[in-house]
């Protein structure tokens, strides 16, 4: 994970929840996304920091959302952009 990561987890959760978010964050891998490219996942993390606001339970659904095809999250972080 890269630094504005990190300060979106430390802005949106409770300091007890930071390890647990980072650990959720962090099962996804190269692996889960297309070409194994880091661009790829950088983009599966934020969007799905930017769709959980800070919500514990909504990283867990996103995280398995994005393990089955990290192209719907990025989507849906899109689509809540533009509203």
């Amino acid at each position: 994970m890269n630094e504005e990561h990190i300060e979106k987890i430390k802005k949106d959760f409770d300091q007890s929840d930071y390890d647990l978010v980072i650990s959720e964050m962090e099962s996804i891998t190269l692996s889960h996304v297309m070409a194994n490219s880091q661009t790829n996942l950088d983009n599966t993390w934020t969007a799905i920091l930017h769709l959980s606001n800070g919500d514990l339970n909504e990283i867990g659904r996103l995280v398995d959302a994005a393990k089955t095809d990290f192209r719907d999250v990025i989507y849906w972080a899109t689509l809540l952009k533009k509203q």
